[in-house]
């Protein structure tokens, strides 16, 4: 019984942190594709509007709270003559961790297409 009481602090730690890293890993996922769908949705329409790209990441956003975007961005441009569109994301992640106050993780990405003339 001793030795249960002192186990089970560290086996439920374990087990949290366990957790927390698959849904990082989830979320990582979740905001890579749709910032890739919505970089192709750019190139695909040149005449889209960064709120229509915005829309079509959000539509993308697959098995994760889509309130914790923080921010969606399109940047449309020029480099070495070649024109380019990069999508860029920051969401918001609600740790899951009980009983302690952590701040949110931020989890950054950006996807980069180019576009053929």
């Amino acid at each position: 019984m001793i030795e249960f009481a002192f186990a089970l602090p560290v086996v439920i730690s374990l087990m949290v942190g366990i957790l927390q890293f698959g849904l990082v890993l989830q979320a990582t996922g979740a905001i890579r594709h749709a910032v890739g769908e919505g970089a192709r949705y750019a190139s695909i329409h040149p005449d889209a509007t960064e709120e229509q790209v915005s829309t079509k990441v959000r539509e993308q956003l697959a098995g994760i709270d889509k309130s914790g975007v923080v921010a969606i961005g399109l940047e449309r441009g020029a480099s070495s003559g070649a024109e380019y569109d990069e999508v860029t994301i920051s969401y918001q992640l609600e740790p899951v961790i009980p009983f302690v106050d952590i701040n949110p993780i931020i989890l950054n990405d950006s996807a980069l297409s180019y576009i053929q003339n």
